[in-house]
């Protein structure tokens, strides 16, 4: 079976890691096969990593900046070394639904020869999106890569994304993704939407998810005093270069 590289976009919070280390054990990742994308964080963005990354007139939060281009520098990982098969994860999942390996292992041999992405997060039942019908019996159901809508109109999701928490690409889609995803203008998720619709990416969601639970920490949107000097660049930055 070909080998799988894992990465994880982690915010340097020690909790985070730790627990993150323990799923890795509990579920039979060899964290020595995870590699972490812990640069640049929110208070690191520097004035050319903005300009090569977001576009003008964002108005996006520095930490999904920092987030989103660490999304990029794992997709930039996996084209450079020519990776078959990898899962980009962030470090706020609680827990897991069953063993990795094994569940990827379902995934690889269910999927068509075309898919592209497979997303596994807490957010959003696929049962929610009026699109296949949920079985009992079934893994994986392909995702609409257009905007949800409930009966009533209401918008449901964006896209095909389910959020960024958790997902399984190949190296062809890494590459479609690697080129496309600078300039951004929102979060890691939501920016994929529109590289996916673009590019017509098969995309499928996994019932039940992989991804059980969330951890409930701060994320790295939030801002304490320490930042102030940082934050008081940050807007600098910002108003030169009209993001």
């Amino acid at each position: 079976m070909t080998n799988i590289k894992y990465y994880l976009i982690h915010n340097l919070e020690n909790e985070r890691l730790n627990n993150m280390k323990n799923l890795f054990k509990k579920y039979s990742v060899d964290d020595k096969n995870v590699k972490l994308i812990t640069y640049p964080n929110k208070n690191q963005l520097t004035y050319n990593i903005k300009k090569k990354a977001v576009m003008k007139k964002a108005r996006i939060k520095d930490g999904w900046i920092s987030c989103s281009y660490k999304h990029y520098l794992a997709l930039e990982d996996i084209v450079k070394n020519n990776y078959e098969l990898a899962v980009i994860m962030e470090d706020n999942i609680g827990d897991f639904y069953e063993n990795i390996p094994d569940r990827l292992a379902k995934y690889q041999a269910l999927l068509p020869e075309d898919w592209g992405i497979v997303f596994d997060s807490v957010w959003g039942d696929y049962k929610i999106h009026n699109e296949e019908k949920v079985l009992d019996e079934k893994l994986l159901y392909k995702k609409n890569n257009n905007p949800t809508f409930d009966k009533n109109n209401k918008l449901i999701s964006h896209g095909s994304t389910r959020a960024a928490q958790f997902y399984f690409i190949n190296l062809p889609t890494a590459k479609i993704m690697y080129k496309n995803f600078l300039p951004f203008n929102h979060s890691a998720d939501m920016w994929m939407n529109h590289i996916i619709r673009k590019n017509n990416i098969n995309v499928y969601w996994s019932e039940p998810s992989l991804v059980k639970s969330k951890f409930n920490k701060k994320t790295s949107t939030n801002l304490e005093l320490k930042d102030l000097p940082y934050k008081v660049k940050s807007e600098i930055f910002n108003l030169l270069l009209g993001i």
